[in-house]
């Protein structure tokens, strides 16, 4: 009896040690997927159909010098303990195909009781309530297989994101696109693209990334970074990311709001005027018909899906994304981030 205390009591050291342990990542890996290779490594995607994923933390350097802890959703099993980056992996799923998304809670980092433990909540997708990932209707906290199938009316841009203590744990890091795919259409019935670019589109309030429990904290939202696929993009000289296209080429862009502020989407040429695009999807699902337009809004958890074709001849155009505050809409300071198409 004795000797099974003694090897209980080493089992739960070791746990407590594996629970202890963070990966310091760096600087994220991040990028344009379908065509596009962005500055700092590419951001992962997998087959919903089967993949494993696990919660990480990572250490990120901002551009002001300043350490920020992310926790964020990896490739699962021992292989993939590397293979982290913020935004999460890009999850991508056809219509009739089943999702069988895997949460591996092993070694976890996670906040104490009632916020202990994670989910995987498919953002703008209806699914069973047994597979919707929120704890308070039901939904285990402690690691989860969720199985669910779309039909084509979810051609287009969603999420995926933790429901445990949402107000931290989204701020943290753990968010990614959940894109439903049908070939090259932007929609189902839409015309067809050559390139494609996900871009995830967040903010960091880095009091939140250190606020614990129900700190007072929680009550305000103050940004003082703001991202797209994890980068800051402060200037054109140095963009969030750098995307290749074609010249002529019909490329998709997916924007996917996980900023906690709204948003201003617009596409400039090198001489600093709009350039038009068209607007295919809102909040995942087709617009009656498609909007020609020169901007798009995005608030919290919505996405849109565009399409801009690229000149002839080469060149670039230059997307850039507005950070606007809640109460005021006014751009943050450094609230504007850049990132490139070259074509």
């Amino acid at each position: 009896m004795i000797l099974n205390l003694i090897k209980k009591s080493f089992i739960v050291l070791i746990l407590s040690l594996l629970f202890s342990l963070r990966i310091d990542a760096g600087h994220n890996m991040g990028g344009g997927m379908g065509g596009g290779g962005g500055a700092g490594g590419v951001i992962p995607v997998f087959d919903a159909q089967n993949v494993s994923l696990m919660v990480r933390q990572i250490n990120r350097t901002m551009s002001d010098g300043r350490s920020i802890p992310f926790w964020v959703f990896c490739e699962g099993g021992m292989s993939g303990m590397g293979n982290c980056s913020l935004p999460s992996p890009v999850l991508e799923l056809q219509p009739g195909q089943t999702a069988n998304v895997t949460l591996n809670m092993m070694m976890a980092p996670q906040e104490s009781a009632p916020y202990h433990g994670h989910t995987i909540h498919p953002h703008g997708l209806d699914v069973p309530m047994s597979e919707d990932g929120v704890p308070e209707t039901g939904a285990g906290v402690n690691g989860d297989t969720y199985s669910f199938r779309v039909d084509n009316r979810y051609i287009g841009s969603h999420a995926y994101h933790c429901h445990v203590h949402t107000v931290k744990h989204l701020e943290m890091g753990m968010y990614g696109a959940f894109i439903v795919k049908s070939g090259n259409q932007i929609n189902d019935g839409g015309p067809n693209y050559d390139f494609e670019w996900n871009i995830v589109l967040s903010t960091v309030d880095p009091a939140y990334h250190f606020a614990v429990q129900d700190d007072p904290v929680f009550a305000d939202y103050n940004p003082e970074y703001f991202l797209m696929n994890g980068q800051e993009g402060l200037s054109r000289n140095t963009p969030a990311e750098i995307f290749t296209a074609a010249p002529g080429a019909n490329v998709a862009i997916r924007l996917i709001g996980m900023h906690s502020v709204n948003s201003t989407f617009e596409i400039r040429d090198a001489s600093g005027n709009r350039v038009s695009f068209t607007q295919h999807n809102f909040d995942g699902f087709a617009l009656p018909s498609p909007r020609n337009v020169s901007r798009v809004e995005l608030s919290p958890g919505q996405t849109s899906d565009i399409m801009v074709r690229m000149p002839s001849g080469s060149g670039s155009l230059y997307p850039e994304v507005s950070y606007r505050d809640l109460r005021q809409n006014n751009v943050y300071n450094n609230g504007r981030v850049y990132t490139r198409i070259d074509f």
